[in-house]
């Protein structure tokens, strides 16, 4: 029984002199993100940004109280999940999840050209309830999770630019050149890629409502292009049916006229028919007449 004591003692000094740490796993940026990939993550000026951040509790039997998460950014500000009124506390080898929300701002961020870099941060008090002291924080860097993504926000010009220029190269993949067989439909469609063209220069010179104006302005000469092409083929299919329709009508008068001929020819071949019959039954009475008189010839008494 001592030595368990001493044992005991010494196992609850060791936890309280030991640096115990808070394991911030990995976070997740959730939707409606623009982009998710090639190491960013980018953001509406606007929309609504979340970030999960789980915090397993691996080293504090007592449990951890946790009372602000905090994405700490590299332009000077901070967002913060703060639940200094509502302590949350992670049981021991329990793992709990927090969610960062705040709207992004493409004037905080400055410039879409500018990939920010941050620091996660979890603060640590001393206590769920009464009066609270913060005993330590601890943070994880942006690039430790993996794969690891900078923050950015588009303006709201931009991000619309950049859906338009998606909706632009739908419509160039699904009705390609070769499509159009109209001469006017052809050139709008032509039209459209050269107002295209000029959106993607903009783009690129970051000069976004230009941009903006300009796919608007290629996706309406696509859909009259597409209208234009529409009229003409439903013109183009009424001609064809048109001419097969006459062509039809054609061949139903020769096949009257056939049928016509058709039965004079039998007509004819009943008549001839019947004329056979008749000077078939005029030779066979020439021939009975033959027969009797031969007959009549051979009986008649010969004369003294």
């Amino acid at each position: 029984m001592i030595l368990f004591s001493v044992l005991l003692c010494a196992l609850f000094s060791m936890s309280a002199i030991s640096p115990a740490q808070a394991n911030i796993e990995e976070w997740t940026w959730l939707p409606p993100y623009i982009k998710k990939g090639d190491g960013v993550v980018v953001y509406r000026h606007g929309s609504t940004v979340k970030l999960i951040v789980p915090v397993e509790n691996d080293a504090y039997w007592n449990g951890l109280n946790v009372s602000k998460v905090i994405i700490g950014f590299d332009w000077g500000q901070n967002k913060t999940l703060d639940l200094s009124a509502n302590i949350k506390q992670v049981g021991w080898d329990e793992t709990e999840i927090f969610t960062v929300s705040f709207t992004a701002d493409a004037t905080e961020a400055v410039s879409s050209d500018w990939a920010h870099e941050y620091t996660i941060y979890v603060e640590r008090v001393n206590a769920t309830t009464g009066p609270t002291e913060i005993v330590g924080t601890w943070s994880r860097l942006w690039s430790w999770a993996s794969p690891a993504y900078k923050f950015v926000v588009f303006s709201t010009d931009q991000a619309d630019a950049l859906d338009l220029s998606a909706e632009y190269g739908s419509y160039y993949s699904a009705y390609p050149a070769t499509y159009f067989t109209n001469v006017n439909a052809s050139q709008l469609r032509g039209q459209a890629v050269i107002e295209a063209s000029l959106g993607a220069t903009y783009y690129t010179r970051g000069e976004y409502a230009s941009a903006k104006a300009q796919y608007e302005t290629a996706l309406d000469l696509y859909d009259q292009a597409l209208t234009a092409e529409r009229v003409w083929r439903t013109k183009v299919e009424e001609a064809e049916l048109s001419v097969i329709l006459t062509e039809a009508e054609a061949a139903m008068k020769e096949a009257d006229a056939a049928m016509v001929e058709a039965e004079a020819a039998m007509k004819q071949a009943d008549a001839a028919v019947n004329q056979s019959y008749a000077w078939i039954l005029f030779g066979l009475g020439f021939t009975f007449m033959g027969i009797a008189t031969i007959i009549y010839a051979a009986k008649k008494p010969k004369a003294a």
